[in-house]
């Protein structure tokens, strides 16, 4: 049995946590975030859990390390798991080559700015969660790890406009599944 990997990339609050959770709970999808192995750390070190730290330890990985350091981590995560879908969440950089070398499949999921404020306001998964306004938020995708976003999205072999509802997402889903079987 082939694994179907599916990498998973966008702008923030566009859907890609939607997208993933529902692959691992309807499928039994395998489920990796880059964020999960910062997280990790954080909470190894005893630091919040919020995206402005994320956003500070990968950057400080990969100037240590080097820019690919969360590439090869992911991809192990990946090849070691036994589930026949994994999904992959919350491409950056280089890894949306890493997880096409593997024969990964990549989804863009993105929004207009405005509906993803609106998400982030609502959500509190992370400490800084719906802290920012509007001009912070925007501000925030000009960081290194957010401001190359669409031109990785235009690397990918599926893009979703996610300005509908959660059914349409998930339908939106359910056909690029139909296309890669």
């Amino acid at each position: 049995m082939e694994k179907l990997i599916v990498g998973v990339l966008g702008e923030k609050f566009a859907g890609k946590d939607a997208a993933a959770n529902y692959l691992a709970e309807k499928y039994g999808a395998a489920h990796f975030r880059f964020s999960h192995i910062l997280d990790d750390i954080l909470r190894l070190l005893n630091l919040p859990v919020s995206r402005g730290n994320e956003i500070a330890l990968g950057l400080g990985l990969r100037e240590i390390f080097g820019r690919q350091v969360l590439g090869p981590a992911i991809v192990k995560r990946v090849q070691d798991s036994k589930q026949a879908l994994v999904v992959v969440n919350g491409l950056r950089m280089d890894e949306v080559e890493e997880i096409k070398k593997i024969g990964g499949k990549i989804v863009y999921i993105t929004a207009p700015a405005e509906l993803r404020f609106a998400r982030y306001q609502n959500r509190h998964e992370k400490a800084d969660d719906g802290s920012m306004d509007y001009i912070q938020f925007i501000g925030q995708e000009q960081s290194i790890t957010e401001v190359d976003i669409p031109a990785l999205g235009q690397k990918a072999d599926f893009k979703i406009e996610n300005t509908g509802t959660l059914e349409e997402l998930y339908q939106k889903i359910e056909d690029i599944l139909r296309k890669l079987k």
